[in-house]
């Protein structure tokens, strides 16, 4: 009747009816009968069956998840537990195909159930439903901790055999989900439900166990690392017997004992002075709480000072009480020694402090408290970076680190910036020495701090003023002048209401020539002070400074209702007189006053410098005028001269082809060149040397080509790239260029091997002839002079003209083949 293989086969007993028999068939031991009088007694029949078979094979089921579970006891690994589970699952259940899925993060607490596959029993890993079913249901099931089974068809369209098969999950205790796919037609039943839920507590109490006794395995391994490997002394001792458990290496080397005689021996007679107190620790706090105090304990060079930490833990039945020691002796002299300095300390003016070799605050006076803006109890303790920033105080570091390396410096300052606690940070110069120890070693440092705020303060106006002079000198014309002195005093030394009046004899007094904003928005527009207008114009004609704390009464007072309070009146010599003023009475003070006289010093300069600069000007143009009308006699005696020489020349051709006339007519040939030359350099000369009217950048090396061949197309001129670009007139560079390569054509000759390459600050032409001498290099940029008899003298002085007038500098020398070299600075 029902096709399943079970180890218990059901009996059926056929009577006649007799319910007696019946009766005794039951008391036999039969699980149940079908009346005879039910109208389905088959089907009831069916039903009995299958409640009588399912009931044993629980039975039997649950008997042998109580054998697993004795297998799992003998588990070392959770790997053995996730093979075992699948095992017994696929063997308990008959299933086709078991799981495990297992939560390996442990994130359920976290509230992600975050589940992995540990174990199957397909040996392919060949899953007969969709895995992402399996999946959905293992996390329902480990989400809500209860068993579940699938019996419907939807969950299993996967496969087309598996239509009326099921799936069971069961929670494995608080570590994941164990699930199995029914081998036969009839899905699981309630019981194999029950068996699998079993199993599955089985096998989580088994997995938290090996995590457990792992976990203690690490946590044991951890103390046993930390135990060695801390830097400070420990001990361990036995609450019950007070006697030594174990030391590390670091108690051995503190204490000076070695371990095998400190085990086994009590801890209080061994190490606690006579006079001394035993720290009882579980007594006093019991498990897990960290006692500390401050002990002098007996080591093997005498009594030390430690600071002790100690606690108690359970190991197994037994309690053991864990004791950390930090030697403190050093310390505690050197706070013995600082509490010597604690008087004089307390007694300086000046904000003072004393910091230990790692910059912790030692102590303090009270005006170091006042500046920091804390308590004294707040601030001794803290690391030293808590005041000032870390840039700083690394600085102050190496100073201290270079001051214990020199013998000859006992003390030296920084600068740092102080950050109080409750105010504005501030600019202090600290004077630090280091503290040394017995042995020499570095223990700390002392300092004094003072503000230097003030002084920073006054140093920076007075650069600022300085740096002012700078582009008060750069300024060009008084106006200009004026305006960068108001701006000055605005911006360097914080004058709000600053003013200059030069004076102006057509405005007939001193005219308002430059005034700061808040002066406009102030009072307005500023009239002209005439003469005999107030106590500005008393200034300007006495000559002297005239200060007052508040103007509105003195008698000379121009506008006794001004807003003014305090003026200050500066004359500038014979230019005018500069205004400083504030709306508030006796505003400035004596370093104000000093201050604004300086730079009032240095408008005075500057106006001397635009006035001269002035009649320079003045000078330069009348000068250009000569220059034109130079040029325009040059032209007229070159045009004087060229008639006698036009006539010359038609002379020679008249006497061509007499006899015996020809050495006369070479000769003149020469004199009418040479006369020819000498005017046309002349020309070239004056011209050169006039005042550029304008400039544009010029490409050095196409100029170079265009004077070539001006001169001689066969010229040999070499252009070292690249040559730069230079802000010059083109063709006063191209006329250089010529007279140069002219020149050095006619001193070397035609053979010539001329060089053009860029310099730092320039260019430079050099040729491969003899060269001049150097005591004749100054010579030959002179006009006339030559070191040939055919020369005109004029070739390197036209040069020279072109440089002068494009405002740039020469100079003569050798060049690599020992030829001549000119060297042109163009201030590039």
């Amino acid at each position: 009747m029902l096709e399943c293989e079970r180890d218990t086969t059901p009996v059926v007993v056929h009577t006649d009816g007799d319910e007696r028999i019946a009766a005794d068939v039951i008391a036999a031991g039969a699980a149940g009968y079908a009346p005879k009088d039910c109208t389905n007694r088959l089907e009831v029949l069916v039903d009995q069956i299958v409640a009588a078979t399912t009931n044993d094979h629980e039975r039997d089921a649950l008997e042998a998840v109580h054998e697993v579970s004795l297998e799992l006891l003998s588990c070392e690994t959770v790997e053995e537990v996730y093979r075992l589970a699948t095992d017994a699952t696929e063997r308990l259940l008959d299933a086709e195909f078991a799981a495990l899925f297992v939560d390996a993060e442990n994130t359920r607490s976290s509230g992600n159930d975050d589940l992995e596959v540990v174990s199957t029993s397909d040996p392919d890993d060949s899953w007969p439903v969709a895995r992402e079913t399996h999946e959905r249901l293992a996390e329902r099931v480990y989400g809500s901790d209860e068993a579940e089974r699938i019996e419907t068809v939807s969950f299993l369209e996967d496969r087309p055999d598996s239509a009326n098969r099921s799936i069971v999950s069961a929670p494995v205790g608080s570590v994941g989900a164990v699930q199995a796919v029914s081998r036969a037609t009839v899905p699981f039943t309630d019981g194999d439900v029950a068996v699998l839920d079993c199993l599955g507590t089985h096998v989580g109490s088994a997995i938290d166990r090996i995590r457990s006794r792992r976990a203690l395995e690490e946590e044991r391994d951890r103390f046993r690392t930390l135990f060695d490997t801390v830097p400070d002394a420990v001990v361990l001792v036995g609450f019950e017997s007070n006697r030594i458990l174990d030391v590390n290496h670091t108690f051995e080397k503190t204490f000076g004992y070695d371990r095998s005689a400190l085990v086994d021996e009590s801890i209080d007679d061994l190490l606690v002075p006579a006079d001394g107190e035993p720290i009882a620790i579980y007594d006093d706090v019991g498990l897990g709480t960290v006692v500390s105090a401050e002990v002098e304990r007996i080591a093997a060079d005498g009594h030390r000072e430690f600071l002790f930490r100690g606690f108690a833990i359970e190991v197994g039945d037994d309690v053991h009480e864990c004791a950390i020691y930090t030697d403190i002796t050093e310390r505690k002299r050197r706070e013995r020694e600082l509490e010597r300095y604690r008087t004089l300390v307390e007694t300086v003016g000046d904000p003072m402090y004393v910091l230990d070799a790692e910059g912790r605050i030692e102590m303090i006076n009270d005006a170091m408290a006042a500046s920091l803006g804390d308590t004294w109890e707040t601030i001794v303790g803290s690391h030293v970076s808590e005041y000032v920033p870390t840039e700083d105080v690394e600085r102050a570091t190496t100073l201290l680190t270079e001051l214990v390396a020199d013998d000859d410096r006992q003390w030296d300052s920084v600068e740092m910036a102080v950050e109080p606690a409750n105010a504005d940070p501030y600019l202090a110069e600290d004077n630090l020495a280091p503290l040394i120890d017995e042995d020499g070693s570095f223990a700390g440092s002392v300092g004094v701090i003072r503000d230097i705020s003030e002084r920073k303060g006054r140093e920076r106006r007075i650069r600022q003023l300085h740096d002012g002079t700078r582009r008060l000198m750069a300024a060009a014309g008084s106006d200009e002048v004026a305006k960068v002195a108001i701006e000055i005093a605005e911006d360097a030394l914080g004058l709000r209401l600053t003013g200059i009046h030069l004076f102006d004899e057509d405005a007939g007094g001193l005219a308002p020539v430059a005034t700061t904003e808040g002066v406009a928005e102030l009072l307005g527009s500023v009239p002209t002070i005439e003469p005999g207008g107030g106590i500005a114009w008393d200034a300007y004609e006495a000559g002297e400074p005239i200060a007052h704390g508040d103007v509105k009464h003195d008698p000379n007072v121009r506008n006794p209702e001004t807003p003014i309070r305090s003026e200050v009146y500066v004359p500038l010599g014979e230019h005018g007189v500069f205004i400083v003023s504030s709306t508030e009475p006796n505003e400035f003070d004596t370093e104000g006053l000093a201050l604004a006289k300086i730079l009032a010093a240095n408008v005075e300069a500057a106006l001397d410098r635009a006035k001269r600069e002035t009649e320079l000007a003045e000078r330069s143009h009348e000068l250009e005028r000569q220059n034109e009308r130079l040029e325009q006699f040059a032209e007229t005696v070159a045009h004087d001269l060229r008639n006698p020489l036009t006539l010359a020349s038609g002379h020679l051709e008249a006497i061509d082809g007499v006899p015996d006339e020809s050495t006369h007519v070479d000769e003149i040939e020469w004199a009418l060149g040479r006369m020819d030359d000498l005017i046309e350099n002349v020309l070239q000369l004056a011209r050169s040397g006039a005042r550029l009217a304008e400039t544009e950048a010029i490409d050095l090396e196409t100029t170079v080509h265009r004077a070539q061949r001006s001169v001689d197309a066969d010229l040999e001129v070499v252009c070292e790239e690249p040559l730069p670009t230079v802000d010059a007139d083109e063709d006063r560079l191209t006329v250089l260029f010529e007279n140069a390569f002219r020149n050095a054509r006619e001193h070397v000759g035609e053979e010539v091997t001329i060089t053009v390459s860029a310099t730092e600050n320039g260019f430079a032409v050099a040729d491969d002839g003899p060269g001049i001498p150097a005591e004749e290099r100054d010579l030959v940029v002179e006009s006339g002079y030559s070191t040939v008899p055919d020369g005109t003298g004029f070739g390197l002085a036209i040069v020279a003209e072109v440089v002068d007038a494009h405002g740039w500098e020469i100079a003569l020398g050798e060049s690599d083949s020992g030829g001549l070299r000119l060297d042109v600075s163009t201030g590039g």
